[in-house]
């Protein structure tokens, strides 16, 4: 089973992974100054970080997250099992680490995928 997968395609194993959970919370004041709210969802957010891959790796990635949404299947540390979700990319960086024999090598890639 991979770390993590988009759209039933297997990434590779990214160097730095964290998974973020996050309440969607609807919160504010009463007349009494006491906090009164509802929790509206709870959603993940995935940080990955690669800290070298091939430009066949990059092209992988970066293609696998250029949809709006899409299906990401990733082992979750809250129920210790895989879970799938649609998620959306944030901003991908990619910065290029030298280019050897023709063939450019990235350090670095990262972005976050933040459920729907």
């Amino acid at each position: 089973m991979a770390l993590i997968s988009i759209a039933g395609v297997a990434l590779p194993t990214p160097s730095d992974y964290t998974v973020n959970i996050e309440d969607i919370n609807n919160v504010e004041r009463n007349a009494k100054g006491d906090m009164i709210g509802e929790r509206i969802a709870v959603k993940r957010k995935i940080e990955l970080t690669w800290k070298t891959l091939t430009a066949t790796q990059v092209q992988q990635v970066l293609n696998a997250v250029s949809p709006l949404f899409f299906s990401v299947t990733y082992v979750d540390p809250q129920t210790g099992g895989s879970r799938t979700g649609t998620f959306y990319a944030g901003g991908r960086t990619s910065p290029m680490m030298d280019f050897q024999n023709g063939v450019p090598r990235y350090k670095d890639v990262k972005f976050n995928l933040i459920e729907r």
